[in-house]
């Protein structure tokens, strides 16, 4: 069995005019990659917005690449995350919120849903905020920060690690995963290899438990990110904006 296998995504509209770039699950993967429910890379430019919905059963984290973004929710919260920054929430046994650009009108980020563990479906909601994430490694060809894992602050119902990787000038990237880990690489600019692989901004690998693998930069510069986390092993089923 190979250790990852390559995806692509699929652009499409969610909200009310805003865009996104979905790597799963889409037309060309409907499949999700536990504990990995949902991913999208969202371009939304004011007046477009997420407009008021309820989730459940599942945690959410977005990560910004440029912008602001304002979440809103029935909690009492209502924050605004600018570039480098982090909204997350745990939706629990339900969660009513809505996310729209903030004072510079413009958001750009990724959005993963990861499913709770059966026992957490019903706990209680809750919002979370990191303002800005840390580099971890940060030389002139490489740049490394730590969204998520041991040296941050967001403690998730859900153990993940999840690294913004940019590389330039032809290097070369390896990686593994824990043997209990499952992973995603997602390609935000750039170009990458991995074996036979040429992997384009939007595309992405999903990485099996214990994956190895070595990815080299092409056009000279690659913006990425991977992320890990153990999966549940339970079924994932969407109902709407649910994860039963």
């Amino acid at each position: 069995m190979s250790d990852y296998k390559k995806i692509i995504g699929v652009k499409m509209s969610e909200g009310t005019g805003a865009k996104v770039n979905r790597l799963f699950p889409n037309e060309n993967y409907k499949g999700h990659h536990d504990p990995f429910v949902l991913m999208d890379e969202f371009s939304v430019e004011a007046p477009a917005e997420f407009p008021e919905h309820e989730h459940r059963g599942f945690e959410a984290i977005t990560y910004m690449l440029e912008g602001s973004f304002i979440h809103e929710d029935n909690l009492g919260n209502k924050a605004e995350v600018k570039q480098g920054g982090i909204q997350a929430f745990n939706a629990g046994k339900s969660i009513i919120h809505s996310e729209k650009p903030g004072s510079e009108k413009y958001s750009h980020g990724i959005q993963l849903w990861v499913n709770l563990p059966e026992e957490k479906k019903h706990s209680e909601p809750a919002y979370y905020q990191l303002e800005k994430t840390k580099f971890i490694k940060k030389t002139e060809n490489v740049q490394i920060k730590e969204i998520l894992g041991e040296n941050t602050s967001i403690n998730l119902n859900n153990e993940l690690k999840y690294l913004d990787i940019d590389i330039k000038n032809d290097q070369e990237f390896s990686y593994s995963l824990d043997q209990n880990k499952t992973g995603i690489l997602y390609l935000i600019t750039g170009g990458l290899e991995e074996g036979e692989e040429n992997i384009k901004p939007g595309e992405g690998l999903l990485l099996s438990k214990g994956a190895n693998f070595k990815v080299k930069i092409v056009e000279n510069k690659a913006h990425f990110l991977i992320i890990t986390g153990k999966p549940h092993n339970q079924p994932i089923i969407i109902n709407g904006s649910f994860v039963e």
